[in-house]
């Protein structure tokens, strides 16, 4: 798998420099964590400061291309990227699933359940009782 740097902007208000890249004689779509100690080195940037927006391999080819971001400071990338892309690109991931702890002596009743009716005919009320139509008689006008 191949680097090449296809554009370098500076900006400084952002306090980052932003890359393209792209990638050559891939035969999969590399890995965030394959990809951001190779681009840091290619920048000469820490790999921490380093956070990859989007890879996009293109079906079919081994080539594909990359939007990545390299910071000044860590100040600067937590105030401009999003948590999630900077999770995503350490490998960091919350714990689903996490139970806490109740305190003792403090139980919570289960939630009452309603009640569920038998499915099927229901019962109509005694006294109304559906008669059949009476025919009518050929004579009867």
């Amino acid at each position: 798998m191949e680097l090449e740097i296809t554009g370098k902007k500076e900006n400084k208000t952002l306090q980052r420099q932003e890359v393209k890249i792209e990638i050559k004689n891939a035969m999969l779509t590399p890995s965030r964590k394959e990809l951001r100690p190779k681009i840091a080195a290619l920048l000469g940037a820490k790999e921490e400061l380093t956070v990859i927006e989007n890879i996009d391999h293109t079906f079919g080819t081994n080539q594909g291309k990359i939007k990545a971001h390299v910071y000044e400071n860590e100040e600067a990338m937590k105030k401009t990227e999003p948590a999630y892309l900077i999770q995503r690109d350490l490998g960091k991931q919350k714990k689903k699933g996490k139970e806490e702890k109740k305190p003792e002596g403090k139980e919570e009743k289960p939630a009452k359940t309603e009640e569920k009716k038998p499915e099927g005919k229901e019962k109509k009320p005694e006294g109304k009782e559906e008669k059949p139509a009476e025919k009518k008689k050929e004579g009867d006008n």
